[in-house]
C-alpha cells in the first residue's frame, strides 16, 4: 500500500485494533461452547469480528438466542481480566485532533463502553455498535453507516481491522483497509491493503482542512 496518503476520515474496529480483550473473550466463549456442546475449536476459528448474536445463531441454533446472548453479555461485562490497549494506540489517537474518526465494532454498546473505560480510552465522536445495523460484519452495513454518520464518502475513508470478517466488511463498503496482526496471521489478513504489527508502524498528521495524512513511521 503506497503511503503517505490522505483520507477524509479514519474508522477503527475495537477488539484487536484499539484494545486486546482476546484472553477474556476466548475464555468466556470457550466455556459457553462447552456448555452448549458444540465444536469449540470451530467456534474459535469463526467468532472473531462477528456479532455475538450472529455467532450464537450460527453455532447454537438449537438454543434460545436471547437467553444465550444475555448469558454471554453478563459474563463479558464482568470478566475483563487481561484486557489491554494495543501497543502505540494512545500515541496515534493523540495525533488525531479534529480529524473525523469513528469506532465500528461488532460488540454491543454496553460491552464496548465497558472495555474502553476499563482501558481508559475515550470514545470517538462517532460510534457504530453491533445493534446499530441490520447486518453485521462481514456485510458492509457497519462501515457504510460509519461513513454516513461522519458525512464522508466510503471511498475516501481508511479502516483499521484485525479480522478477516472485518476486512471484508470495510472493503465491501469501498474503503481502504490496514489490518493489525494481533489476532490473526498475516496470511489470514491478506485481503487488507496493508498489514502492521502494532500502531508504532504508522503516524497521523492532521491537515488544516480536517483530513489526515497517514504515513509509515519510518517515512
Amino acid at each position: 500500500m503506497p503511503l503517505p496518503a490522505t483520507f477524509d476520515a479514519l474508522l477503527f474496529d475495537m477488539d484487536g485494533t484499539l484494545i486486546d480483550s482476546t484472553p477474556c473473550v476466548e475464555r468466556i466463549w470457550r466455556q459457553w461452547g462447552a456448555e452448549v456442546e458444540i465444536d469449540v475449536e470451530d467456534l474459535m476459528a469463526h467468532m472473531h469480528g462477528v456479532r455475538g448474536v450472529d455467532t450464537i445463531a450460527r453455532f447454537a441454533p438449537h438454543r434460545d438466542l436471547q437467553t444465550e446472548f444475555e448469558k454471554l453479555l453478563q459474563r463479558e461485562l464482568t470478566d475483563l481480566d487481561g484486557t489491554v490497549t494495543i501497543t502505540g494506540i494512545r500515541e496515534r489517537l493523540a495525533e488525531l485532533g479534529h480529524v473525523r474518526h469513528a469506532i465500528v465494532t461488532s460488540a454491543p454498546k454496553v460491552i464496548a463502553e465497558t472495555r474502553l473505560d476499563y482501558c481508559r480510552l475515550a470514545l470517538p465522536p462517532v460510534q457504530v455498535y453491533g445493534e446499530d445495523v441490520a447486518h453485521g460484519k462481514p456485510h458492509p452495513d457497519p462501515y457504510q453507516r460509519g461513513a454516513a454518520l461522519l458525512g464522508v464518502a466510503p471511498g475516501n475513508c481508511l479502516a483499521f481491522e484485525d479480522a478477516p470478517n472485518g476486512i471484508r466488511s470495510a472493503k465491501a463498503a469501498g474503503m481502504t483497509v490496514i489490518a493489525l496482526a494481533t489476532s490473526h496471521s498475516r496470511d489470514e489478513l491478506a485481503e487488507a491493503d496493508a498489514v502492521i504489527e502494532d500502531w508504532h508502524a504508522l503516524r497521523f498528521v492532521p491537515g488544516p482542512d480536517g483530513r489526515v495524512l497517514v504515513a509509515w513511521e519510518a517515512a
